[in-house]
């Protein structure tokens, strides 16, 4: 199978340009979204996984009392 993306890769001409600019995007985009993970305050993420939690109790409470 290797063999069949070789032939169509040797057959396009400055591949190794595109293969270098997309391992270069992907690294970038892949330091990006991890540069914004790790910046967010730890609150945010206890704040976001208690959010489904929350959301359930507001609607029995609105429920409960109409």
């Amino acid at each position: 199978m290797l063999k069949f993306y070789n032939k169509i890769i040797a057959g396009v001409d400055n591949a190794i340009i595109y293969q270098s600019l997309a391992l270069l995007l992907f690294v970038l985009f892949f330091l990006g979204v991890t540069f914004m993970v790790m910046n967010k305050p730890k609150n945010y993420y206890n704040e976001m996984s208690n959010l489904p939690l929350d959301d359930n109790e507001k609607r029995t409470n609105n429920i409960n009392t109409k």
